[in-house]
């Protein structure tokens, strides 16, 4: 994204003063587009995709993508103990470097990272900062950052925030997302801090904690009165939903503007329910992980994903034959972070394990411009394999949190049955009502079902899906 920031700052800039802007660095960037906010305002959605930098075609964008491929290549071999030791046995010539022989490099496996993330780490580098994954899915991995890498993603952040008008200097924003997702959590309120808004970090809270922090008002000099931007998972969102509905909370007790949630399936069913509580605002989503931070995905109005290609390579692997998946069928996403923004610990075509189908132009989508995929099916593990195929984590969260029996989040879980799926969830009560709506829900998403166990307790869930909102924070009781 530096590149294309660099295009939009300077042309929207000099469209909206009528004069030259001289680029010195980063931190100069964000000081000028604040100063422009100032004076002229927000850029908005329409100015932001007016200045959204120029298009590559095709070629130029293979050529580009082929040259930073090649590049973290060497280094890798060169640096990293991990993928000296592969390249050794590849035997290939890592400075002609061509399309076709990235596709001999072996996918990295999460558990190479996981078992040995020191190994992944270039001799070089000047590392500042360790950082794990959440453990939801899985045991924690690992990775390793520069204080240069990490500079560098919160300025781009900040730039990002500004050019979109999601993060003011006038905001209030609280951060409940588990304290141990120190990368995202240090990226995000740095960035914060950068425009000048005002942060918290409320964590994953008993939810009516946390709907009374949003609740509360304030007076704060230049800044709104009441919280305005929420930082989020999916599964906390709906505890929250659940929560602030049970306690008679309604949109006008809230001042928020935006709700920024991801981490987990973002189903549609979340997002209609959650209207009913925080009224018509702003959601934003995307996709990031620890392992291949910075490239991550942003979410448009269409619902893909899109990967700017300065970032990383993007491919998407089809689940029979790890050959690139063909249209509309499901893959996993593999990811290549590139220098510069990768720096201190390099993994090559990093198997996310994430499901995803590839997403073929011409896109007619406001991110048009972009590489994308669908967004996430959900991970690999947890999709059911039957006689009709697959069966994903989406397709069975999407049917469960668009019906009101069923409490948000969705409790539940899902495996292979006599050649189709078994599901069990939490309702709020076990007639035949219910049991028809779930039935026909999960029909008419493709599930073919052939046993359904309605629950009561969580406790009673046989397979239950792993939630981040369940990595509860505990409070200090009173005493």
């Amino acid at each position: 994204m530096f590149e294309t920031a660099i295009a939009q700052l300077r042309f929207g800039y000099s469209m909206m003063t009528g004069r030259p802007f001289h680029l010195g660095s980063l931190e100069a960037i964000i000081d000028a587009m604040l100063e422009t906010q100032r004076e002229f305002g927000a850029v908005g959605a329409d100015g932001a995709e007016l200045i959204g930098g120029p298009t590559l075609d095709d070629d130029t964008r293979h050529d580009m993508q082929l040259r930073r491929f090649r590049a973290q290549a060497l280094r890798a071999a060169r640096e990293t103990d991990y993928y000296g030791q592969l390249f050794r046995e590849l035997d290939l010539d890592l400075d002609h470097l061509s399309h076709d022989d990235i596709a001999r490099i072996p996918p990295t496996p999460k558990r190479a990272v996981r078992d040995d993330p020191s190994a992944f780490v270039r001799r070089s580098a000047n590392v500042a900062f360790r950082t794990t994954t959440t453990g939801t899915t899985g045991k924690p991995t690992s990775t390793f950052f520069s204080q240069r890498e990490m500079r560098t993603t919160v300025t781009l952040n900040a730039m990002t925030f500004l050019l979109r008008a999601q993060i003011t200097p006038a905001d209030i924003v609280q951060v409940s997302t588990s304290s141990r997702a120190t990368l995202g959590n240090n990226c995000f309120t740095r960035a914060c801090e950068r425009i000048g808004a005002v942060w918290y970090q409320a964590g994953l809270v008993a939810p009516d904690h946390a709907l009374g922090l949003l609740a509360e008002r304030h007076r704060i000099p230049g800044k709104v009165p009441q919280a305005s931007y929420l930082n989020t998972y999916a599964s906390y969102l709906g505890q929250l939903v659940e929560c602030g509905l049970a306690n008679g909370y309604g949109p006008s007790d809230f001042g928020l503007r935006t709700i920024s949630v991801g981490g987990e399936v973002v189903t549609q069913g979340l997002l209609a329910r959650a209207r009913e509580l925080f009224g018509e605002v702003e959601y934003t989503q995307g996709f990031g992980m620890t392992e291949t931070w910075p490239f991550g995905g942003a979410c448009c109005d269409q619902g893909h994903l899109h990967f700017e290609a300065p970032h990383g390579l993007l491919e998407v692997l089809s689940l029979e034959t790890s050959a690139p998946a063909l249209h509309g069928e499901l893959g996993t996403m593999v990811a290549t972070p590139f220098p510069p923004f990768r720096d201190a610990s390099v993994v090559l075509r990093y198997d996310t394990q994430d499901v995803v189908r590839p997403v073929e132009p011409p896109l007619t989508c406001n991110m048009s411009r972009v590489p994308a995929s669908s967004d996430i099916e959900g991970k690999l593990r947890l999709t059911v394999r039957h006689d009709d195929g697959l069966t994903t984590p989406r397709q069975v969260l999407e049917a469960l949190e668009a019906l009101a029996c069923v409490p948000l989040p969705a409790r539940c879980g899902f495996w292979a049955d006599d050649g189709g799926v078994a599901v069990e969830v939490i309702t709020r009560d076990d007639s035949r009502e219910t049991r028809q709506a779930i039935g026909d829900s999960l029909e008419a998403r493709g599930v073919p079902l052939r046993s359904l166990f309605v629950r009561t307790d969580r406790d009673e869930l046989e397979h239950p899906y792993p939630l981040r909102g369940d990595l509860r924070e505990v409070m200090f009781a009173r005493s």
